[in-house]
């Protein structure tokens, strides 16, 4: 695969976490939860983080590793600890918060979810500006 494919399909995973988040936090803005509807949305998020997630430590992070200096070693080295990081963090969360938790405590639910959303927002620009920069200069 080419650069600018692996570029487009980064941005692909990028807008769908993000189309993701937006339906979660229109969740949080209702009254009560939706629990069927909001688990599909927690379900097709956490499939799209977890997609990404691969597509970079198996597709990119090797593509870029065949050239890399050290400089690049190190940021690529301490990109994947910081989304093993996350995805441990994320992980939790969604242990946490069931279905049966949220609705005992939507609020609840919705203060850890706001948390976290600053996370992952976080993960796709430091994606953005260490990988995404990389694949457009190759």
């Amino acid at each position: 695969m080419n650069p600018e494919a692996m570029l487009g399909t980064l941005e692909g995973h990028h807008r769908d976490i993000m189309a993701g988040l937006r339906e979660i936090r229109r969740h949080c803005g209702e009254e009560n939860p939706n629990s069927r509807e909001l688990a599909d949305a927690r379900e097709q998020l956490t499939a799209s983080s977890l997609s990404r997630s691969r597509y970079v430590s198996e597709v990119i992070v090797p593509t870029l590793l065949k050239d890399a200096d050290d400089g690049l070693r190190t940021e690529l080295s301490e990109l994947l600890f910081a989304t093993a990081t996350k995805r441990m963090i994320s992980r939790a969360h969604i242990a946490e918060w069931t279905s049966t938790s949220i609705e005992a405590d939507w609020s609840g639910y919705c203060a850890a979810a706001r948390d976290i959303w600053p996370m992952m927002e976080e993960q796709i620009a430091r994606e953005t500006r260490v990988l995404a920069a990389r694949l457009k200069h190759r």
